[in-house]
Parts: structure tokens; sequence; C-alpha cells
């Protein structure tokens, strides 16, 4: 595996860093695709494929109710899902996580927060604004590990892992 440097540490280089996440549009509303691919152009790969891909996501409307992701959850057990707000609130995203989401994201999120929302979420963690972290404090000192959700535990890419990496680093102490 190659490597390189980051601070003072190795960092294995990102294997994602020029493949764009891929995901399916799961909304009842028939243009809300026409807009998501106008408006990510490129950084989110959109697929309507009728197979499975290996490592896809799922964005689910939830800009007028959250609604959507209890069915979206039992017609794709399997897909790591984003649910898709038209504006970051926290009483929405505490309800989406709340609801089976492994991220929140809103629309007016730019493009490529979009793309490392998707790849985080595709890696096995969560996602609120950034990766979600869980902390411990104990003895003065602190630890992180990537908060995962319960269907995906275990499952944390590289990919994850070095985007908390390069942007927490080894500031927590462990």
């Amino acid at each position: 595996m190659t490597a390189v440097e980051n601070r003072e540490t190795t960092v294995p280089v990102d294997p994602w860093r020029d493949a764009p996440p891929v995901c399916r549009v799961y909304s009842a509303y028939a243009p809300f695709r026409k807009l998501l691919e106008t408006y990510l152009g490129g950084a989110v790969k959109l697929t309507d494929s009728p197979e499975r891909g290996a490592r896809e996501g799922l964005l689910v409307d939830c800009t007028g109710t959250l609604d959507a992701l209890s069915l979206a959850t039992e017609k794709f057990p399997e897909h790591p899902i984003i649910a898709v707000l038209s504006e970051t609130d926290t009483a929405s995203a505490m309800g989406a996580l709340s609801s089976g989401a492994d991220g929140v994201i809103a629309l007016t999120d730019p493009p490529d927060m979009w793309r490392e929302c998707a790849h985080v979420v595709l890696g096995g963690g969560r996602w609120l604004g950034g990766p979600a972290l869980d902390v411990q404090l104990e003895n003065n000192r602190s630890s992180y590990e990537i908060a995962t959700n319960r269907r995906h535990t275990g499952n944390v890419t590289l990919r994850t892992q070095i985007f908390v990496r390069s942007r927490v680093g080894d500031k927590t102490g462990t």
C-alpha cells in the first residue's frame, strides 16, 4: 500500500480520491433526481441500474417530510442511507438520524460536501456536517472512534478513516 507523509504520521493514500461515490435516488417527486443531477454534476454519480453496485448508497428525499425514510429503509435494507433535507436544522437532522439515516445532507450544501458525505457513509461511517465521531474522555486523555450505524458496524473503510484522520490527526492523545 502506498503511503504519504501527513504531519508526523504516515497515512495511506485515499483509494477513493478519484472515484465519485455512487448513489440511488429515492423520491416520490420525479424532478428531484433531475435537480440533483444538475446541482451535483459529477461530484456524486447517480444510478438507476436494476443491479445493486458493490458500493452504493441511497439518497432519500426528505425535503418535505421524513416519512420516506421508513419506506426507503424497508425497500433498501442493505443500502447506507443519506437523508436529503432542504436545509439543515437540528430537529430535522436528529429526526432523520433517529429514523435510520446514516447521514444527513442539505440541498444548500456544496457538491464537494455531498461527495465527502457519500464516501463517509458508504464507508460505514455517519455524517452530520462532517464525519460523526464518538469521543471518549478518560484520565485527562481523549480518544475517538468513527460513529457508525448499527447496521454497518465494523464496516468502516480506509476512506472514512483517512477522512477523519486528515481532519483530526493525532491530536486526540491516542
